[in-house]
């Protein structure tokens, strides 16, 4: 098991397979396509919000989900470092 840290690196690796879990995406399987990267800089100093760019596996529909929001509602089904050794 993950413990928190190690997912949100995780979470945020391309290829890395998702399931959400939360009742609105529960079940849907989605791809991380990119890791996460910086939004716009908010006004009010705090440091900009992540961004993981995602695939719905059923539909191909791309979208953008915040980093803490993939970490919190979305399960890791297979994640890079579980595909097996790389091919030479």
């Amino acid at each position: 098991m993950l413990d928190s840290t190690d997912k949100m690196w995780a979470v945020q690796q391309p290829g890395t397979l998702l399931r959400g879990r939360s009742s609105h995406h529960y079940g849907r399987l989605a791809l991380v396509l990119e890791k996460a990267y910086a939004g716009p800089t908010p006004s009010n100093g705090y440091p900009p919000r992540q961004y993981v760019k995602m695939q719905w596996v059923a539909t191909g529909e791309r979208f953008e989900e915040m980093l803490t929001n993939a970490h919190n509602c979305f399960d890791i089904v297979s994640s890079c470092d579980t595909l097996g050794p790389e091919e030479n």
